[in-house]
């Protein structure tokens, strides 16, 4: 029986979905915007966190001939080192702001996952690594409206010291400029799975 109820034990541990009150303490929490919800899972010291996007809007800076850009928080981490074992990006849907692009509906763009945001238009790429460095840039280009991407990454080759400052997570966001130039704002559609394993801080 001892040995029954300390599997039980065990595996009830392995498989529970974090409370926000034991999230927040130790892994995190999610960024509060409206169409941003997530699901939080801590396996021992591994974490899952499955965002799901319902129209979240990024507001879209110009970059005048350099296209545009924005970036949207979706998670604050507890400080301690982070290693990013994986994740998944799947859009389902985007929409355009009215003042985002001439080509209504058809606009260019990367979109990614990164522990820094994006600050300057860099003409529809995601330059900086640290910009995309939890989940490659996906390249959509809308068709009337109308627009998907996928991405799959596997694991880091480095963990990530948030000791001394807590890591973020960030959706970011660059626009072509010969298909965007112009303030606005992007509506995400979609899920994102970032899975990864807590380090601990000093």
């Amino acid at each position: 029986m001892a040995v029954h109820k300390d599997i039980h034990t065990f595996k009830a541990g392995i498989e529970s979905v974090v409370n926000a009150d034991v999230a927040a303490s130790l892994i995190g929490a999610v960024a509060e915007k409206d169409g941003l919800s997530c699901r939080i899972e801590l396996f021992g010291p591994v974490f899952r966190l499955t965002f799901t996007l319902d129209g979240m809007e990024i507001t879209v800076t110009d970059g005048a001939g350099s296209g545009s850009h924005g970036s949207q928080k979706l998670f604050d981490f507890v400080q301690q080192a982070v290693s990013f074992l994986g994740s998944r990006q799947d859009y389902t849907a985007f929409a355009e702001g009215t003042a985002l692009t001439t080509g209504a509906g058809d606009a260019a763009f990367e979109i990614g996952v990164g522990t820094t945001a994006i600050s300057a238009a860099a003409n529809g790429t995601l330059g900086d690594g640290a910009q995309e460095n939890v989940g490659q840039a996906v390249a959509v280009t809308n068709a009337s409206g109308t627009g998907t991407g996928t991405a799959v990454d596997g694991p880091k080759a480095a963990a990530l010291n948030g000791t001394g400052t807590a890591l973020d997570l960030y959706l970011n966001w660059s626009g072509t400029a010969a298909s965007i130039d112009a303030n606005s704002t992007i509506a995400v559609t979609g899920t994102i799975t970032v899975v990864g394993a807590l380090l601990g801080d000093d």
